[in-house]
């Protein structure tokens, strides 16, 4: 079981760092879109749709990025009250914050892709470009965040049932 468990684990984490690279570049390219616009007001013309395209990138970057955050313990977390109890305790309340989150995410994404499927006729403003693509990625995205919770969740889960909480 712990095999299957560290293999999963493996996997996911692979794949979010794949989605964690992607954003990387879209930060690249929100910089170089950015430069390339604040430079070409003053040299030649503005870059067109540059304000479409970094509200879509800086969106993107946030979705993509959130599962491999999950990873790296990187999201801020306050355990001011949680860490005066005992271990086991604190893993239990991890178990039941962590099933809370992955319900709320898996509502998230059912919902992103509801909204997806109904924003399928929907254009930009100004380029055209269709916002159900961007919106299926976010979704993928929250999906990827959801399955690090997932992870998460079960290693409290062994951590309660196994009394060791250095897991």
């Amino acid at each position: 079981m712990i095999s299957i468990i560290t293999r999963l684990e493996r996997i996911i984490e692979s794949i979010n760092k794949l989605a964690f690279y992607i954003a990387c570049f879209l930060v690249f390219c929100l910089m170089f879109l950015t430069f390339s616009d604040v430079t070409g007001r003053y040299l030649i013309r503005p870059v067109t749709g540059t304000y479409e395209l970094t509200g879509i990138f800086l969106s993107l970057i946030v979705f993509l990025s959130l599962g491999y955050t999950q990873i790296k313990k990187g999201h801020i977390s306050i355990g001011i009250l949680v860490e005066k109890f005992p271990p086991r305790i604190q893993a239990i309340i991890d178990v039941v914050t962590y099933i809370v989150v992955l319900f709320t995410l898996i509502l998230m994404t059912q919902q992103t892709f509801i909204y997806a499927q109904r924003s399928i006729n929907n254009v930009t403003g100004e380029l055209g470009i269709p916002v159900y693509l961007f919106i299926i990625i976010g979704g993928i995205g929250i999906l990827l965040f959801a399955l690090a919770i997932l992870i998460d969740l079960i290693k409290a889960i062994q951590k309660v049932v196994s009394n060791n909480y250095d897991i």
